[in-house]
């Protein structure tokens, strides 16, 4: 699932590209990922409708609108958004004419046009959504298990909405002074968990929390409210050093994610702990083993020697 530095990263791509562009079409072919109403419904809310800003909150990418609404718009696991020229195709690859008013759902799909990872890469051809642009390019929501989600909100109230409501502070906004307290007073479960569960802390995931751990010589099973103060201020310096070094090489693209131009990023190629099970522990000094293990039914990934249990 994209995790802060992805979702940041498309954030800045998109930004970047469409804000002062006009929506003047929405196509969708799965309408489970639209919460709240049917895609038409949607499409009629949106249409005409010029984006304003583009910014993150957590894991949600937040499109402003001009219309006094936001899109809320959750990658999930397997999705990522992408921006280029597309063209409308039927599912046996032959371009169709149809407008979108007229193509039954299901039967069509959007293919990038010309040369490139658009088009060429594997993991950017299962386009579910796609949003058209007066200025003849388009946004579209690539996604294999078309579990990524779009919601519209007014933009006045979009705190209250059921995806960004129950939401803890971001991590980049804190200081270890913050982040501390956060931590120190839980008395059960196991630090892995927490750092995943959003109320607490928002936009940290598998990934990070599983290299964050690792640098700070904490072991994930570790009761948060049993790690020493100082540990937990380190924790949190190597979850923002960390974070804000994966958003430097564009991401973790170990899986789907790739960004808006349809490339993966680097950060898969800095992994010490995350799906290196087997391998040396890259320590100095350690000669620990990458070990993977089960916590809250997430895979998570440490050195069985260096990280220290607290409980």
């Amino acid at each position: 699932m994209p995790e802060l530095p992805e979702v940041e990263t498309t954030v800045r791509g998109l930004r970047e590209r469409v804000v002062g562009t006009t929506i003047t079409d929405f196509w969708c072919n799965a309408p489970g990922m639209v919460r709240y109403m049917t895609p038409e419904k949607l499409g009629k809310e949106i249409k005409r409708a010029k984006i304003i800003g583009v910014r993150r909150r957590a894991k949600n990418i937040l499109m402003d609108l001009n219309n006094k609404k936001s899109l809320v718009i959750h990658m999930k696991m397997t999705g990522h958004l992408l921006y280029g020229n597309y063209k409308r195709w039927n599912e046996k690859g032959a371009r169709s004419n149809l407008p979108a008013s007229l193509a039954k759902r299901g039967e069509q799909t959007w293919k990038a046009k010309g040369e490139g990872p658009l088009r060429d890469d594997p993991y950017n051809r299962f386009v579910h959504v796609v949003f058209t642009l007066d200025n003849g390019h388009h946004i579209a929501f690539c996604d294999m298990r078309k579990f990524g989600k779009i919601a519209l909100h007014r933009t006045d109230t979009l705190h209250t909405s059921k995806e960004l409501s129950s939401l803890g502070p971001e991590l980049w906004e804190l200081t270890s002074k913050q982040f501390i307290p956060i931590y120190r007073h839980i008395s059960r479960g196991k630090i892995k968990q927490k750092l995943l569960d959003q109320t607490l802390l928002a936009g940290v995931g598998n990934i990070y929390s599983d290299e964050g751990l690792w640098a700070s010589s904490i072991h994930p099973k570790s009761i948060p409210g049993k790690i020493p103060e100082d540990k937990l201020r380190n924790l949190f310096a190597n979850l923002v050093k960390i974070t804000k070094k994966s958003l430097a090489t564009g991401g973790d693209s170990m899986s789907d994610y790739r960004n808006v131009d349809g490339v993966g990023g680097g950060f898969q190629n800095f992994h010490k702990a995350y799906r290196r099970t087997g391998k040396p522990c890259t320590l100095r000094g350690c000669s620990g083993t990458i070990k993977r293990i089960v916590v809250g039914a997430r895979s998570t990934h440490y050195c069985h020697i260096h990280q220290k249990k607290y409980a």
